[in-house]
């Protein structure tokens, strides 16, 4: 009979056993399920998991999933103590949990930035989190360790350290691991790390100026992925920097090409979402207008101006019909041989007139002075010296369409001039006036030279200036 009840009373207490795990994983499911809503619930989660904890203080997991919910509300101190608390279970050696628990400890320092402009602890911050990610190895008592639906291996603990390394400007560092991660995967392209590790080093290949050494990494994460936008737009960043523009067409065509496909799939659906629609209008509203921008740079300036039309359905706007005039007008007098006259990148403006030069027409007399010829656009309504637009909100009374904006002409005016530079006197020439159509309207005697002076700090003064500049004396 004694024998019978101690059976009892053991099944009993293992039944309770399993009630008691039960319970807490039901509360950890629970929790996970607030953790996992979009945005995440993070309070209602930790509530979870603290239930959790009251039916079991010796998993390791629950408190790495209260430390999660304060990582999530950037509190590195209480992240901290759940995540010590959990390392108390273990002993000395290794344990596959204990390394989980410190690589958390790693990612609250990671996560958690300091409360600080000061770089020194800045730097000395995410360095304690390169020295938890690597201390979480020594733990690890297998080859990789999968918790949570994570695999935990050398190859992701080297990706993340090159990540960090990244964020302090260590350069080296970062590049070691990157290294070493692509080393640990081998020939497993599949791997989601291979791409990420490659990305890693372009971008940091990219910051030290080593342009080849990026262009290969982002080209061999295409090789892969042929549509990573991200690759594809830093790619294209590096072309259009170094003036390769043929590489940086055949680049921005194939981000124009994958987003017009996302874009005609999202419009045939009724439940797309707009904001979706509209982050993707506005992908492709950009790479129509670096397209133009391309080709005005290529001296290609009707292809320009027809990209920049195709851009304008993506974001129809007032600003934009703005932009086009203006990127009309300097494609316009670019086709015919004439270069802004600036002051700090900024066209020299006096009143409606913007400036324009003739550089085959200047030329230095044998007596020093500088004769050039010099023509204006009466822009009217168009700010030459606006910015290009890229984030406008869509605007209900802006045309549909925008062929007779592209065939806009504006009145201009020439003038040819004799300069002494580092003197405010100067002969103008010539003074010649045409309407939009290019009548000449000029008044009768205004080819007649006249000697005019510049006044101090005028417009007049700053084009002397920047002709005396750009004849090189």
């Amino acid at each position: 009979m004694r024998r019978f009840l101690s059976g009892i009373i053991f099944l009993s207490l293992i039944q309770m056993a399993l009630l008691a795990q039960g319970g807490y994983k039901d509360l950890l499911a629970e929790g996970d399920k607030f953790l996992n809503k979009r945005p995440p619930d993070v309070l209602n989660a930790r509530m979870k998991y603290l239930e959790a904890l009251g039916k079991e203080t010796k998993e390791p997991e629950v408190y790495i999933k209260i430390a999660i919910t304060f990582i999530y509300a950037k509190d590195e101190r209480s992240a901290n103590l759940y995540l010590n608390d959990g390392l108390k279970l273990f002993g000395d050696g290794k344990s596959n949990m204990k390394a989980i628990l410190t690589y958390y400890k790693g990612m609250v320092k990671e996560f958690i930035p300091p409360d600080t402009k000061d770089t020194n602890k800045i730097k000395n911050h995410f360095r304690e989190a390169i020295k938890f990610y690597m201390e979480s190895l020594e733990y690890l008592d297998a080859p990789s360790y999968t918790w949570n639906e994570f695999e935990f291996s050398k190859i992701n603990v080297f990706n993340d350290v090159g990540r960090v390394a990244m964020m302090i400007n260590d350069a080296d560092m970062g590049k070691k691991y990157f290294k070493m991660c692509l080393g640990e995967i081998g020939a497993d392209k599949s791997n989601r790390y291979y791409l990420i590790s490659h990305f890693g080093l372009a971008q940091i290949y990219k910051y030290l100026g080593v342009s080849d050494s990026a262009v290969f990494h982002f080209n061999t994460i295409l090789e892969n992925d042929p549509q990573n936008i991200n690759a594809l737009s830093e790619l294209y960043g590096l072309y259009f920097d170094f003036g390769d523009y043929d590489n940086g067409l055949r680049v921005v065509n194939r981000i124009d090409s994958i987003m017009t496909g996302v874009y005609s799939g999202l419009i045939k659906r009724k439940d797309a979402p707009k904001d979706s629609i509209s982050y993707i209008s506005n992908i492709l509203y950009n790479t129509k207008m670096e397209k133009g921008h391309l080709m005005f740079n290529s001296k290609k300036y009707d292809e320009s101006l027809a990209y920049y039309a195709e851009a304008y359905p993506f974001k129809k706007n007032k600003k934009l019909v703005e932009l086009l005039k203006k990127m009309t007008i300097l494609t316009d007098m670019s086709k015919k041989g004439y270069m802004p006259v600036v002051k700090d990148a900024a066209f020299i403006v006096k009143g409606n007139e913007y400036f324009f030069y003739d550089s085959s027409s200047v030329r230095i007399n044998p007596d020093s002075t500088l004769s050039v010829t010099l023509r204006s656009v009466i822009t009217g309504d168009v700010d030459l010296n606006m910015v290009n637009v890229f984030n406008t909100d869509p605007d209900q009374s802006a045309p549909d369409k925008i062929d007779k904006v592209l065939k806009t002409k504006y009145g201009q005016n020439e003038y040819t001039l004799t300069i002494t530079c580092g003197k405010n006197d100067y002969v103008q020439n010539s003074e010649k006036r045409f309407d939009p159509a290019g009548k000449d309207i000029s008044k009768p005697g205004s080819g007649k030279a006249v000697t005019k002076t510049a006044t101090p700090d005028s417009p007049d003064q700053h084009i002397l200036m920047f002709l005396c500049r750009a004849a090189g004396l």
